[in-house]
């Protein structure tokens, strides 16, 4: 006898083995397929076996369905809000052929009830603006504001179909308790949290044998604040001792990777640029070295500050954001440049203080496991199953 199971969809714009969002998507298909018939919507290109080596899932078809939308030609390489648009239009035409919808990045109107996950604010223009501001002095050269940027929202937004407030009758999800309370404030959307997947690491080197250098992961843009990293770490170098600083990320040809290159060229050999590195390559990086930095001001939840605790490392962030949820100790997070040099330092010279916040970071790695998260989003779907009678 076969045993009946309703009809998921797991909706999310690109799925790379580059990406920072991607691991909801595929660990949340991985959590469902069991007692749904799970069907991912993309308009990504990776296969399934480069997404299982970047994130650790281990999905195959015929267990899931991947149907991959063709992108208009012109929409390649620009019109990130059209493009995103375009898959919503196409989601909401989907949504007859299945009982549940799941938005695994952001808001989305499906035209009825769905359950979404917000990773970050981009869906909201004017919000993602003024959590930028920090870096606007680059935003301006690369994204300019104004009325004709307001028009090719409004005209992306109709050509999909969505209605303005039309995500506002989901089933909504935060990854951070900080997006939690911003979607509170600003749109008066209540959330619960399910901390986003974090693989564990297997190779993980012992404290003794890992390099006394420091790492930064992600996007070369300007709100990562990879030149203030490099000013930062300057000053420990100063008043400590030497260490490495080794960047992960690809530095493009624009403005600000230039100025990231030439500080890092001005600064002299201890910094390292070592362009994109994923799956297992990342994984051995992030297990030989013993420091991690971010600089992001208003980072939603921070994955990269959770994989590097993952790893064993102590991280430091910033006091804004969702990522200060990830270390939650007042030794690693920092107001500014100079409080982040000043407790750096003192961290560096203090082995007591260091072996007691790597017990303290271990505790807190568990909060950002892949069982947490497959728990938290199997309670989310039966909630929604409850709440509006799907099967």
């Amino acid at each position: 006898m076969t045993t009946f199971r309703p009809r998921l969809a797991v909706i999310h714009p690109w799925l790379l083995a580059s990406g920072g969002s991607e691991p909801v998507a595929l660990w949340a298909a991985q959590a469902l397929r069991d007692d749904f018939r799970v069907r991912i919507l993309t308009m990504g290109k990776s296969g399934l076996d480069q997404l299982n080596a970047a994130y650790g899932t281990s999905l195959s078809e015929p267990d899931i369905e991947i149907v991959r939308m063709a992108v208009p030609p012109f929409l390649v390489r620009r019109g990130d809000a059209l493009r995103s648009y375009w898959l919503a239009r196409y989601a909401r035409a989907r949504a007859a052929d299945c009982d549940i919808l799941l938005s695994a990045y952001n808001g989305m109107d499906f035209g009825r009830p769905g359950i979404q996950y917000i990773s970050d604010f981009s869906f909201s223009d004017p919000l993602r603006r003024a959590l930028l501001e920090d870096a606007r002095d680059w935003r301006k050269k690369i994204r300019p504001a104004g009325a004709a940027r307001r028009g090719y929202l409004a005209l992306a937004r109709v050509l999909s179909g969505q209605t303005k407030n039309g995500w506002r009758q989901n089933l909504t999800v935060a990854n951070s308790a900080w997006t939690r309370g911003l979607l509170a404030a600003a749109f008066g959307v209540q959330a619960s949290v399910v901390y986003p997947p974090v693989p564990s690491i297997d190779s993980l080197l012992p404290w003794e044998q890992r390099t006394a250098g420091f790492v930064s992961i992600g996007r070369i843009v300007p709100e990562k604040r990879i030149i203030e990293m490099i000013q930062i770490l300057a000053r420990v170098r100063a008043a400590s001792a030497p260490l490495a600083y080794r960047v992960l990320g690809r530095v493009s040809d624009s403005p600000y990777g230039r100025a990231v290159a030439a500080a890092a060229h001005t600064a002299g050999g201890w910094v390292s640029l070592d362009g994109p590195v994923y799956g297992s390559a990342k994984a051995e990086r992030l297990g030989g070295c013993r420091y991690g930095l971010a600089g992001c001001l208003h980072e939603s939840f921070g994955i990269a500050a959770a994989e590097m605790v993952r790893a064993g490392m102590i991280v430091w962030v910033p006091a804004s954001g969702g990522q200060t949820e990830i270390v939650d100790h007042p030794d690693l997070i920092y107001d500014d440049d100079t409080d982040a040099a000043a407790k750096i330092g003192r961290v560096l010279r203090d082995p007591a203080r260091q072996s007691a916040l790597r017990e303290h970071l271990a505790r807190q790695a568990d909060k950002f496991s892949v069982e947490r998260f497959r728990a938290g989003i199997r309670e989310t779907v039966g909630l929604f199953q409850e709440t509006h009678g799907r099967p």
